[in-house]
């Protein structure tokens, strides 16, 4: 989990870093209109926005991943529950006299 931490910090750092070296002011053009715009706010507002899409993106898979843990989770405890079960009954069984 670290190493993502310190990956996202060096990627942001990346792109501070490239967008400051391009702080030129471009023209922006978008469907209702144009304006000027510095060319390091506009790389720094597409990276983030990527970044936004792909963390929606991963949601789907991520919320799935939760939901099957928590089946498995309810499956190991079932099974702990039986063999629980299965033990107390060996160990009466075992107490119980045998008849010839």
């Amino acid at each position: 989990m670290q190493w993502r931490l310190i990956l996202t910090l060096g990627l942001m750092v990346v792109v501070v870093i490239f967008s400051l070296a391009n702080a030129d002011v471009v023209d922006f053009n978008y469907i209702i209109g144009s304006s000027k715009v510095s060319l390091a706010l506009v790389i720094i507002v597409s990276a983030l926005l990527g970044s936004i899409a792909g963390v929606v993106a991963s949601l789907s898979s991520l919320l799935r991943l939760k939901q099957q843990l928590a089946e498995k989770e309810q499956q190991l405890r079932a099974a702990k529950r039986e063999k629980t079960d299965l033990t107390d009954e060996q160990e009466i069984n075992k107490r119980r006299p045998r008849r010839p």
